[in-house]
């Protein structure tokens, strides 16, 4: 058994995280690529509960449709959270809910109607006013295949050498979940046998609750093709890298979703922990990377 140590109480931590999308529909696709400067950082520790504080300090987004940019405005919207998890670092609730819908309602929603077109943007604020008076949902919606993934798995639990885990990704395809067989193998620190240092991480898909007759209906209505084979390949890879004293060094997650050669959802993301001064530098090259990035409407 081993495990990962709980990083120093308020000791910022700063990452530089990639986040890239591709849809592809027989010729049509979707794609985005996106880096986020942010910070992550325990700032309380009790014996049944963590708090960890999250900012973002700046982002460039790169899309190919108008939703990816909106997606990045709500990164903007939720650039300073307060995260609660039980004593494992299992997701429990968001602190300070109540800021975010205040913080929409005085001045950001103006702005963003500003910014997008009215037939566009009206349904869509819609929506996210709604979500913010609904914190289930919205707590849901930072446990999927994300870049939040890298800080919400019960990392602080005990860990096996050799692990199994189903992992179901809800409303993955719609309203259709993606069950998943994990396979964990994790590796002890040299120094220390009962501290966590690496772990990767492989998957199937969980045929037998993969609900593969709702899945074909979904292509179906997608592409008016009727006599298609729903075969879904599935292929996951996750490589993760602790220091000694318990923070993610570095970590890579894959996700790729394919029927044949017409129909695939791919999602990386890599995160790296930065230094103060790698930090403040990589605040230059983002500025620089905004100018050169200009938003395409």
């Amino acid at each position: 058994m081993m495990k990962r140590i709980i990083p120093a109480n308020r000791v910022k931590e700063y990452f530089l995280v990639t986040s890239a999308n591709k849809t592809t529909i027989g010729n049509k696709k979707l794609e985005f690529v996106q880096d986020k400067l942010i910070s992550f950082t325990v700032v309380d520790q009790q014996p049944d509960h963590l708090v960890f504080e999250y900012k973002l300090y700046d982002q460039v987004m790169k899309g190919s449709s108008l939703i990816h940019y909106y997606s990045g405005d709500m990164d903007e919207l939720q650039s300073d959270l307060l995260f609660k998890t039980d004593a494992a670092g299992r997701l429990k609730d968001l602190l300070r809910f109540n800021t975010l819908k205040l913080k929409l309602e005085t001045g950001f929603e103006r702005n963003i109607k500003k910014k997008y077109p009215k037939e566009f943007v009206i349904p869509l604020l819609e929506e996210t006013s709604k979500l913010l008076t609904d914190k289930p949902r919205l707590l849901a919606s930072f446990d999927g295949y994300s870049s939040w993934r890298f800080f919400f798995q019960q990392w602080f639990r005990s860990f096996e050498k050799k692990e199994e885990e189903l992992l179901t990704l809800k409303k993955y395809f719609g309203n259709i979940d993606l069950p998943l067989d994990l396979q964990r193998t994790v590796t002890p620190s040299v120094r220390d046998k009962s501290r966590l240092s690496e772990m990767t991480v492989t998957a199937s898909l969980n045929k037998t609750l993969f609900d593969r007759n709702a899945f074909s209906r979904m292509l179906k209505d997608l592409t008016h093709i009727y006599n298609i084979d729903a075969t879904l390949n599935v292929t996951l890879e996750e490589q993760y890298d602790f220091s000694e004293e318990g923070s993610l060094t570095n970590a890579e997650l894959f996700l790729e979703t394919a029927v044949a050669d017409w129909y695939s959802v791919t999602s990386a993301h890599q995160i790296k922990k930065l230094s103060e001064q790698s930090f403040h530098e990589q605040r230059s090259i983002f500025e620089n990377l905004k100018r050169e990035s200009a938003v395409p409407f």
